[in-house]
């Protein structure tokens, strides 16, 4: 490994990841999203923002779904769109147009336990160069074929976000070695959602569970080596399936009804996702089963953590499955307490969100369209939680009180909601819901296979989170 520049030695904090913390919304990654990620927020709130860089890229990595949705039904202007995205990555590794050599929020989107500690630049150019010829153009064209595209963004995201200025020197160096390089002060953690928890809440899967211990096992290793320098390690815990937006209860519309609100730690009979790739739904009793499950996961987890440590007291743990109980509308009757009221007189709740006729935004609104990433409003809900912790953990160490009337002015898409939303979300899960039945799409019309296109890529490009 070369020497990293003093300039870039001890920042103040660094933030590792996945998309939680890289600040995806509506599976979409680009740069203006980056800048309003949790880590970016509290170090808002720390002052120290001005010595916390994120990822800068000047084109969103493939997908700009919000976009798309606002130029529908014109899918010549996507596909070109989406062309001008893949030139600019699939050309020559794209740098920083800052010209920074690294930066403090290195968090990957899509990344697992294991990729913290095990991809790097080199091991995703290496991805990159097994793509079959003319993958570039199957992506631009929508015929993906045998293109795993998921794997495909994740690293071209991993190739810019870990190394932005491709120095060979730096190739081999994954997050948390790059943590190990550089020596921050205070490292915040955000990982375990792609270890499983991603097919339960995305695709509705009942069975699904999650696969952990033997990564987290080395990633506390790994954490538990990093040099003293680092002094603090903040590791939030895994958030519950019920408190997603996307799995929402059938039938349709049922959650409108405060009086059919099932309670705090009930559940309602039947989900689905109400977005996702393949479509799926779960009894209530299934949920609650997960839901116990992730809460074992989140208990077990801080046990491996806490016994890898020497000094268990450099550790500090984030509740946020805590933080999203606390505001899961979506099971309870509102109150003041379990919803965001804001001073625009807009409430921001847990269910999916919702736009409209004219396409403004009306319920919903801790996630994007994704029902999974959160708006600038659920990431400051995050951030407040960490800003918390750290409170406690740190003598000394004041913030700011994170600002969500603020936030919702700089989240773009609850100000400026795609017109086509409602419409566009509920065509989408009725394809879904055919194909599940093995019966064609109910499209009628080029502009409902415009959306269909639209809706196809992005969520084959989730994969996870």
């Amino acid at each position: 490994m070369g020497t990293i520049p003093d300039e870039y030695m001890h920042p103040e904090m660094m933030a590792i990841g996945d998309s939680l913390y890289q600040g995806v919304r509506s599976l979409t990654m680009k740069n203006g999203m980056m800048q309003l990620s949790p880590p970016a927020l509290a170090a808002e709130a720390l002052g120290i923002r001005h010595k916390f860089s994120c990822p800068d890229p000047q084109r969103p990595i493939v997908v700009d779904m919000e976009k798309w949705l606002r130029m529908l039904p014109d899918i010549s202007g996507i596909r070109e769109d989406l062309g001008k995205n893949l030139d600019y990555w699939f050309g020559r590794a794209p740098a920083s147009p800052s010209g920074r050599l690294f930066f403090e929020n290195i968090s990957v989107a899509s990344a697992t336990i294991a990729d913290l500690y095990s991809q790097t630049w080199q091991t995703s150019d290496d991805f990159l160069k097994t793509l079959p010829p003319g993958a570039k153009n199957k992506i631009k064209k929508l015929k993906l074929g045998q293109i795993k595209l998921s794997p495909t963004i994740q690293s071209l995201n991993a190739r810019f976000t870990l190394n932005p200025s491709g120095k060979a020197a730096f190739r081999n160096l994954s997050q948390v070695g790059m943590v190990a390089a550089r020596k921050p002060k205070r490292l915040l953690v955000n990982i375990g959602s792609n270890n499983g928890l991603w097919d339960i809440a995305f695709e509705c899967n009942p069975n699904g569970r999650m696969t952990f211990r033997a990564e987290l096992r080395r990633l506390a290793r790994e954490l538990n080596a990093l040099p003293p320098e680092v002094e603090h390690i903040y590791f939030n815990n895994l958030g519950l399936p019920s408190t997603v937006p996307n799995l929402m209860p059938v039938p349709d519309m049922v959650e409108w009804h405060e009086a059919k609100k099932p309670g705090r730690g009930k559940y309602y009979d039947k989900y689905e996702n109400r977005f996702g790739f393949g479509y799926g739904q779960m009894t209530g009793n299934q949920l609650k089963k997960l839901d116990e499950h992730i809460m074992a996961v989140n208990k077990e987890a801080q046990q491996i953590l806490k016994s890898a440590f020497d000094n268990p007291a450099r550790l500090h743990f984030v509740d946020v499955a805590k933080l999203l109980l606390s505001y899961d509308s979506k099971h309870q009757k509102r109150t003041a307490n379990n919803v965001v009221k804001l001073n625009n007189g807009k409430t921001i709740t847990n269910v999916m969100i919702n736009a409209s006729l004219f396409g403004n935004f009306r319920r919903g609104g801790t996630q994007g369209l994704d029902g999974m990433h959160a708006t600038v409003v659920g990431y400051g809900l995050m951030a407040q939680q960490v800003l918390d912790c750290i409170k406690r953990a740190e003598a000394g160490v004041n913030s700011k009180k994170i600002d969500l009337d603020a936030a919702f002015d700089r989240d773009k898409l609850l100000n400026d909601m795609p017109q086509i939303w409602n419409a566009g979300l509920w065509l989408w899960r009725d394809i879904r819901r055919a194909r599940a039945d093995n019966r064609p799409d109910p499209v009628d019309g080029s502009d409902d296979e415009a959306l269909r296109d639209v809706m196809t890529l992005a969520s084959q490009a989730a994969g996870q989170a």
